[in-house]
């Protein structure tokens, strides 16, 4: 796995480019943004490209990426963590939300086969409401 992999996805998801990230994430991919359910309409596990597109549609509906800086990069085998912060805009509301998190990815066959996401969805939904 290379730095340039992650940079290519985090560039893909900003501009939403689709075929881009068709060509980084595995068919199979699974997605789990971790929260209280129903908190955000994104939070739970999303299966196949198609639900991780969903998923993404949900989150680019309510939200701008202004800014995702990655701080940290470890690797252990198939997985690459991600300790960074960022700042989005919620489209809804025009308020800035500015928090860490932590993205975990585990790779197969040099695509991500999954996408974790830890980090403030009190921050998000406050900013969305």
């Amino acid at each position: 796995m290379s730095k340039a992999i992650l940079n290519d996805y985090y560039a893909a998801l900003r501009d939403g480019d689709f075929d881009a990230l068709a060509r980084i994430v595995a068919p199979d991919v699974v997605v789990r943004y971790f929260g209280p359910p129903g908190l955000l309409p994104w939070v739970g596990v999303h299966e196949g490209f198609e639900a991780y597109r969903r998923f993404l549609s949900l989150v680019r509906d309510a939200l701008e990426i202004i800014e995702v800086v990655q701080e940290a990069v470890i690797a252990e085998g198939e997985w690459v963590v991600v300790l960074g912060r960022g700042r989005w805009r919620a489209k809804a509301t025009g308020r800035d939300i500015a928090v860490n998190m932590t993205n975990a990815f585990r790779f197969h066959g040099g695509r991500v086969a999954e996408y974790r996401v830890y980090t403030d969805t009190a921050a998000f939904a406050a900013a969305l409401k």
